[in-house]
């Protein structure tokens, strides 16, 4: 089992490095670019060296065990080595120290393999069944051959996982985003790869010695390890494939959730249905995120259309109340974003009132400052407020009230007005 996972590890990331190789290929390829098929050609093949089944084929090719657990330790850290070269990649833009950081560590990686050479020939390992031992008195050497390793790897991972965080923060939602998020969810795993190696220094102080290919657990890691990364390094490719069903999944969802407070506003303000055939009808899939464009801007018209009907009082019956009830009256959630939803819903559901009596109030309500909706930019964002307000408006006792004291005092003039 552990061959086959170590294979099929190996697989991926071969066939990555072969993959960007070829988006790479001529000479106006970014280095990044080249550093991320560096990388996988590096790991993959160390993994591919490492599965049982090539070890036992390359006994009858290499005459030393040592030979083999060298070139796979020195590939891992030349895969790391690479991957804190993408990191530079990842920096703000106009950074002009990325190229003498990038020799920098060049050298640091020089340095860490020359470092590895003399500890592992200082521990004078030789084979012994399907264990590579070290010389009598020697497995401190080996030990700490296996911890630079480790630390070395995990170092590097630090740094691209930096500056993957860094970059993910300025890069909009998206299938880029996507892939940065998957990129640094597989430096994650990479590190708990890494630090698998120390289970190998324990054994190496105790009895100087460790097995040569890597056991299941760690060949498990490296497999997760490599899709995570494939996948995140092709998510420009895949990724909206994947994100169109599920944005129109939640735009139909949305303009579902959205159905009350258009309802609403449809009974007062039918003209507001820019396709009235469609008006009643549940959207198919393919055109959920039209048919909640559509819904977002008959509710919006159906707001200006009330104008003439807002209560100029509503807001500050709606503080008020909010202010006796306390922030678990938004909802639940005490954010202002909730209240302020709150205070829109109280307006609209006043003003429908007013309307419904036939009460025009020729004002505008509140004291003119922006509404969160107003700062909102995509239909998306636009959907998404209004859903809150929509719930506040068929769940908040805010809202309720309002409406109530609407109500009342529309009530209270048609009398007034009736008497002699």
């Amino acid at each position: 089992m552990a061959s086959l996972t170590a294979s099929l590890a190996a697989l991926v990331f071969l066939v990555f490095a072969v993959h960007r190789l070829v988006i790479t290929r001529g000479g106006r390829a970014e280095p990044a670019q080249r550093d991320v098929a560096g990388f996988a050609l590096c790991v993959g093949t160390a993994m591919l060296l490492n599965a049982p089944v090539v070890l036992d084929a390359l006994d009858h090719l290499v005459p030393s065990p040592a030979t083999e657990l060298l070139v796979t330790y020195e590939l891992k850290a030349a895969a790391a080595t690479f991957l804190s070269l993408v990191a530079l990649a990842l920096g703000p833009p106009g950074s002009g120290s990325a190229p003498v950081r990038r020799r920098r560590r060049i050298r640091a990686a020089v340095a860490v393999q020359a470092a590895a050479l003399v500890l592992f020939f200082t521990a004078g390992v030789a084979e012994e069944g399907a264990s590579a031992v070290a010389a009598p008195g020697r497995g401190w050497a080996l030990a700490a051959y296996n911890v630079l390793f480790a630390g070395y790897i995990c170092w590097c991972l630090h740094v691209l996982a930096r500056a993957l965080f860094r970059h993910t923060r300025r890069t909009p939602p998206g299938p880029l985003r996507m892939g940065l998020r998957l990129a640094a969810l597989a430096t994650a795993t990479g590190v708990v790869w890494a630090l698998w190696a120390l289970d190998d220094a324990a054994a190496n102080v105790a009895a100087g010695r460790q097995d040569m290919g890597e056991d299941l657990l760690s060949t498990t890691l490296g497999m997760v390890t490599a899709v995570l990364a494939a996948a995140g390094a092709t998510a420009t490719l895949w990724g909206d494939r994947v994100a169109r069903p599920l944005r129109r999944l939640r735009a139909r969802r949305a303009h579902k959730r959205l159905e009350p407070l258009w309802s609403a506003l449809y009974a007062e303000l039918p003209e507001i249905a820019l396709d009235p055939r469609a008006a009643r009808r549940s959207p198919g899939l393919r055109q959920a995120e039209f048919a909640l464009y559509r819904r977002v801007i008959e509710i919006r018209d159906g707001s200006l259309a009330l104008r003439p009907y807002q209560q100029p009082e509503a807001p500050t019956w709606a503080g008020e109340a909010l202010g006796r009830a306390g922030p678990a009256t938004a909802a639940g959630n005490p954010e202002a974003a909730l209240t302020a939803a709150v205070v829109e819903a109280a307006v609209i559901a006043a003003a429908l009132e007013n309307k419904r009596a036939g009460r025009p109030r020729g004002g505008t309500p509140g004291p003119g400052r922006r509404t969160p909706a107003e700062r909102l930019e995509t239909t998306e964002d636009e959907a998404a407020w209004l859903v809150r307000v929509t719930h506040a408006f068929t769940r908040s006792p805010v809202v309720g009230e309002v409406r109530d004291r609407t109500r009342d005092q529309a009530a209270a003039a048609a009398g007034t007005a009736g008497q002699p």
